[in-house]
């Protein structure tokens, strides 16, 4: 069980790591994939954003839903982390009407994901498999993001 246990924590990470890491601009220095030249519709401003996994093996309900704010534009209409693996790579980031979509590719590990917006709400999925110990397990999390208001201003820069 304890290794269960493990396994069941490495796999949540990645797949966090790889939900949010979907708008970071590559470490190389190349820019990121942009969305088209339309507009989504979307606020920009700061969103709510829930998260539900579900994972292969694991009892339904076992995972509890994780809820954080961040500031999402038309520019940025993905989550993003700040940490990323400088291995991992964003790709294949496209908008088609409403609905933005991507993968994220690791060395043991690969995510496709997309949001459609309607406004003020969205509704999205990730799909993830991971790795672990020569097997591969699937995640699927699927993501509501409500606008809350303007993003917050930037804190004062420090003394």
């Amino acid at each position: 069980m304890k290794q269960f246990g493990i396994t069941f924590v490495v796999v949540m990470l990645a797949g966090c790591l790889l939900l949010t890491g979907c708008g970071d601009k590559p470490k190389d220095g190349t820019p990121a994939p942009t969305a088209s030249a339309s507009k989504i519709n979307m606020q920009d401003g700061q969103w709510e954003i829930t998260t539900t996994t579900e994972m292969q093996g694991m009892p339904a309900g076992m995972m509890k839903p994780y809820t954080f704010t961040t500031c999402l534009t038309q520019k940025d209409p993905v989550a993003k982390q700040q940490d990323m693996p400088a291995e991992c790579k964003m790709q294949d980031m496209k908008t088609v009407g409403n609905t933005v979509s991507w993968a994220v590719v690791c060395p043991d590990s690969s995510s496709k994901g997309s949001i459609t917006y309607a406004g003020t709400t969205y509704d999205g999925q990730v799909e993830s498999k991971i790795k672990v110990e020569g097997k591969e397990m699937v995640s699927k999390m699927t993501m509501k993001g409500k606008y809350l208001g303007p993003c917050p201003n930037p804190a004062p820069a420090q003394k």
